[in-house]
């Protein structure tokens, strides 16, 4: 009977020894921090899928009374609560679970893809961007509140000569959030520490925010047209309904807007060296105009290694002022600024849909370092990439960008040093 007992008993021996090596030879199972503990809850009506559209029987999630200092309807959490802070948020803490096999991985890991420099909280690179309409007209929504801190900038042309810019914010929030937290600017400013003034929603915002997955973009409301056309939405309100540029978002917002995780790969498309190209041209200044009432301006600046942008008034004269930011009291600055020749193609009178995603080898600028390149810039696979003119890739400046997207009928004076946009035919 003995006997017996041991002879069954020795598969599953065999059995409990052949599953202890294979444990540890797998060792233990670890999970990514910065995937955990996400208390933002998925907002109703907003997709994932940067390249899709919401329903427009979904309903959009809004912010109210933005630059108030009220809280957000239906918020179920103080912003406080939620809010990582720089003190609060250990360095390298979404690295626990990946070993280091060099310095450079580590570096990448560390680095803002969409300006290649080293970010102090590299868990910040798995939040999402957050995309900002930010209104040039009327001339009074200038200076603007906040952009200085975007790592992208994007103009884009929206009918009737005027423009309007998309901001893009991502991987700096802890940085941003501690160097405004005691601005003495915006504190006597009167506006409160916000970024801003919004706008409604454009259709090419989509085509943009397909390049930048999950991003969220922030509206000040679109129109129903609009609106069916754009994904992972939310809208902003004026804290004064008789100021069309009271809308904003708090800066202590922007830490509960981007808490969505994302992988950093998913940005990575750019490549950056501080050492500038040799096959450039002088290019200490240069002017883009829209029309006779919207001109700006870009000085480069040595001191800085950036283009200073300047804006006019809106009163036909040309005269340029400094562009400020009412958060830092400072002139706009950017390490690259990029002419981008796009197809333009008017849908209404104030509709205008534009090529920027899945488009090959078009026509560009780039400003760094004092020197102009001429260049393709293309965005093939849904990932925008800038070319010499023999195909291979174009470095920009370790820095912020911005990206003046102009029509394929635009021009460019390399004597004035000028680039005149000019409207796509219409069909109506």
């Amino acid at each position: 009977m003995t006997r017996k007992v041991f002879t069954l008993s020795y598969p599953m021996i065999a059995l409990i020894l052949l599953l202890g090596i294979l444990l540890s030879a797998c060792g233990p199972v670890e999970i990514e921090a910065s995937s955990l503990d996400q208390t933002t809850v998925q907002e109703p009506g907003l997709s994932d899928n940067a390249g899709g559209s919401s329903s427009p029987d979904e309903p959009d999630k809004d912010i109210h009374g933005a630059g108030t200092g009220e809280h957000e309807e239906g918020e179920k959490e103080s912003t406080a609560s939620k809010e990582l802070t720089a003190a609060e948020s250990p360095r390298g803490t979404s690295d626990a679970s990946r070993p280091v096999s060099d310095t450079d991985s580590q570096e990448t890991r560390e680095t803002n893809p969409l300006t290649g420099l080293r970010v102090e909280y590299p868990e910040w690179l798995r939040k999402r961007p957050v995309m900002f309409a930010i209104s040039n007209f009327p001339p009074s929504s200038i200076p603007h509140t906040g952009e200085s801190f975007a790592s992208i900038v994007f103009e884009l042309f929206q009918g009737f000569g005027m423009t309007r810019n998309l901001a893009i914010f991502y991987g700096d929030y802890a940085e941003i959030i501690a160097a405004l937290g005691g601005n003495q600017f915006a504190e006597g400013s009167g506006d409160g520490n916000v970024i801003g003034p919004v706008r409604s929603g454009r259709v090419v915002f989509e085509d943009v925010k397909t390049l930048f997955p999950k991003a969220l973009l922030i509206t000040a409301g679109a129109s129903s047209g609009v609106k069916a056309q754009l994904s992972n939405r939310m809208s902003v309100y004026g804290s004064d309904p008789d100021d069309i540029n009271s809308t904003g978002v708090r800066v202590d917002q922007l830490s509960e807007l981007a808490d969505h995780p994302v992988d950093p790969e998913d940005y990575v498309s750019l490549t950056f060296d501080s050492a500038p190209p040799v096959s450039g041209t002088p290019a200490a200044s240069f002017r883009v105009i829209y029309n006779l009432y919207n001109q700006i301006g870009w000085q480069y600046d040595p001191q800085t290694g950036s283009y200073l942008r300047s804006h006019d008034k809106a009163d036909g004269t040309g005269e340029l002022f400094p562009e400020l930011d009412r958060l830092t009291g400072e002139q706009l600055g950017f390490e690259n600024v990029a002419i981008l020749w796009a197809q333009h193609r008017y849908v209404t009178e104030t509709i205008v849909e534009m090529n920027l995603v899945y488009v090959w080898d078009q026509k560009g600028l780039l400003f760094r370092d004092g020197q102009v390149y001429s260049v393709k810039w293309s965005t093939r696979g849904g990932k925008l990439r800038f070319e010499t003119l023999d195909g291979n890739p174009m470095p920009l400046k370790p820095g912020k960008s911005f990206f003046e997207v102009v029509s394929w009928q635009s021009t460019w004076n390399t004597d004035e040093m000028i680039v005149r946009f000019h409207e796509p035919p219409r069909d109506f």
